[in-house]
């Protein structure tokens, strides 16, 4: 039987403290003494389970509250999916029940369980993702799920911004300020090929603008068209002589590094545009080229903006990529050792397409490109003469070791720079080497990236391999320009590979920049202390020049440029081009042979031979020079810096 005190009963220790006050009852031990008297009352009367069993239960308050409380949950997590704050849809919201006590084990029935609530569906592709959970809230109160945000791919914003961009343009404007000085700092007299460009283009321009006749032979001397540069290079000379000539060649330097940094920026990003333009702008035959009167200067413009139209249109209608024909054709007659990049070009057609575009189209921009070029190259007969040209025309030859060690000089560490970039680039694709990866992809394939590599840089390995083949090194250095010029992109992939994510190694950056830098600036400076010292030789060509003579000259350009005041142009025979002249018996003889029935028969007042001249015509005139027994050498000039150039004076009895 139960007492008063069974519903009276106190925790031990609560009268010590708290104050006696009315005792109020207790749900749960008022719950316990009635299962007790339930129990007690089955035990003592057994024909009264039944009646006890058929009774109504009894609440179970524990069991209440518990259900008022998820009921209360879900309430509010019915109200914060309603919510208008958030745009998107949550994807999952898990109520979280709190583990409960294990209870006593009482003959009353059990309880009933509360099923977990199902998760709702998860929307599709949800852009961020929320998980919610409920928590207890015994009073009520509409509480907001927890958002988790949205994980970005990589920690930081690989798209371009303004910042980016001005940054940027500082840093080129930095390139371009190094550049222009390294080209500024040559100071020296006019070259022979300088001095023929600005002959020839003077009359050229004299000839367009007044119709006065060409009379000088050094229009054959330039490889390339003589209405195209010459008369540009003439307009200069007319303003500010050699001077003038060489910063026109250094305006067209400088804005094809512009091209270079803007289309290296499209296939990649600004950091590794920075780089192509920091390491090509320090070569030697970007230093060279960039003040020297020579056609390359501007034919290397023209490729660099054949190259940025294609880089421009490669995800553009095919028919656009006859938009890069004009300035590849234009190079080609400007120079003709512009034939060297045509290929290239053809082939950025197809790999800058590629990734944007499926086989076909790319494959038809390729051939529109090739095609319209072809086409402008008709014209004129500028295409036969391409097909005529060689790198050996007008230059002497030279041993397959000194060109291979001329090209490892001037340009092996840039090359291996830039078939490392190539081969880094095709094994992976780095985020941080383009814009917006993930908005904007660009190859992403191993051969696409393999493709776009190899059609950058074969031109650097294409330009020594033409020259070992016709076995000479006579304009090398020009012509290394054109595959620089190419390969600079992979070069400063390579850089920035060199240096790592988030510039994790910029001493060895720092390190091959300098290397190129010193290189440079040796190399450059021998370039144009290279040869034997021209002022001395036109001071032996002063004195002994007058109006009525003839003469012939190995070192075209140098004696009808500063020699004007004494002297014609056409009193002045190139060598090298060979003569035209008519025998006291009437026979005719072209080129080598014309120079030597003249030298024969005396006609020529004064002979100088250069041994940079294409051998067999040296010999050839040092030969008929000993065998006519009428000329006697009075001058003899050395290169100061140990080679085999040398000038040589033969004056008529």
């Amino acid at each position: 039987m139960s007492t008063e005190s069974d519903f009276s009963h106190e925790p031990p220790g609560r009268a010590a403290h708290e104050p006696m006050t009315e005792p109020q009852p207790d749900p749960i031990a008022q719950g316990r003494a009635a299962r007790r008297r339930a129990a007690a009352a089955a035990a003592s009367a057994p024909g009264a389970a039944a009646a006890v069993g058929a009774a109504e239960p009894e609440p179970n308050l524990i069991e209440q509250g518990r259900a008022a409380r998820r009921r209360a949950a879900r309430e509010s997590m019915a109200e914060a999916e309603a919510e208008p704050a958030f745009v998107e849809p949550p994807r999952a919201a898990v109520a979280v029940d709190e583990p409960e006590p294990t209870p006593a084990p009482v003959p009353s029935p059990a309880p009933r369980r509360t099923e977990r609530t199902p998760a709702p569906a998860p929307a599709p592709e949800p852009e961020s993702r929320r998980t919610a959970a409920a928590v207890e809230n015994p009073d009520g109160i509409p509480l907001a799920p927890y958002t988790i945000p949205e994980v970005p791919a990589i920690g930081w914003d690989p798209s371009t911004s303004p910042r980016r961009r001005w940054i940027a343009r500082g840093l080129l404007g930095a390139v371009l300020t190094v550049q222009a000085a390294l080209s500024l700092r040559l100071l020296a007299a006019a070259h022979p090929d300088e001095a023929a460009t600005m002959v020839a283009g003077r009359q050229q321009l004299d000839h367009l603008l007044h119709g006065t006749p060409v009379t000088t032979d050094l229009v054959e001397r330039i490889q390339g068209s003589p209405w195209l540069y010459p008369p540009l290079a003439g307009a200069a000379a007319n303003a500010d002589g050699i001077w003038g000539t060489r910063l026109l060649s250094l305006g067209f330097a400088l804005i094809t590094t512009v091209l270079l940094y803007s289309l290296t920026r499209r296939l990649f990003n600004e950091r590794v545009a920075i780089c192509a333009i920091g390491v090509y702008a320090v070569l030697q035959s970007t230093v060279v080229v960039g003040f020297y009167a020579a056609p390359e200067s501007l034919a290397l413009l023209l490729v660099a903006l054949a190259a940025w139209t294609t880089v421009f249109t490669a995800r553009r209608h095919p028919a656009l990529a006859l938009l890069a024909a004009p300035p590849a054709a234009l190079a080609c007659a400007v120079a003709y050792s512009a034939a060297f990049a045509v290929p290239a070009l053809v082939a950025l057609a197809f790999a800058g397409a590629r990734p944007y575009q499926r086989t076909g189209p790319a494959a038809l921009r390729a051939l529109l490109a090739g095609a319209g070029t072809l086409v402008l190259l008709l014209p004129y007969g500028t295409l036969g003469k391409l097909a005529g040209w060689s790198p050996s025309r007008g230059n002497a030859p030279g041993p397959a070791g000194s060109i291979l060690l001329n090209t490892l000089q001037w340009a092996g560490l840039f090359t291996v720079l830039a078939v490392a970039g190539t081969i880094a680039y095709a094994r992976r694709e780095q985020m941080n080497e383009h814009d917006a990866p993930e908005q904007d992809p660009l190859p992403t394939s191993r051969g696409q990236r393999a493709l776009l590599g190899t059609v950058l840089t074969v031109t650097a390995l294409l330009i020594p391999a033409a020259h070992l083949w016709t076995g000479t090194s006579g304009a090398l250095f020009r012509h290394l320009g054109y595959g620089a010029l190419l390969a600079a992109p992979l070069a400063g992939v390579g850089l920035t590979r060199l240096v790592g994510a988030h510039f994790r190694h910029p001493q060895l950056g720092i390190l091959v920049w300098v290397a190129l830098l010193a290189l440079g600036l040796e190399q450059s400076a021998l370039r144009y202390q290279n040869g034997p010292d021209s002022g001395r030789l036109l001071a032996v060509l002063r004195v002994h020049t007058d109006p009525q003579g003839h003469y012939l000259t190995e070192v075209d350009g140098l004696a009808e440029y500063y020699l004007g005041g004494v002297s014609k142009p056409e009193q002045w025979v190139s060598a090298r081009t060979g003569t035209e002249y008519r025998d006291a018996a009437g026979a005719q003889h072209h080129g080598d042979a014309g120079s030597v029935a003249a030298i024969r028969d005396g006609w020529f007042s004064m002979v100088v031979l250069d041994s940079t001249a294409p051998k067999a015509t040296d010999r050839a005139l040092s030969d008929a020079l000993t065998a006519s027994g009428q000329y006697r050498l009075i001058a003899q000039f050395t290169s100061p810096t140990g080679d085999s150039s040398t000038y040589k004076v033969y004056l008529k009895h």
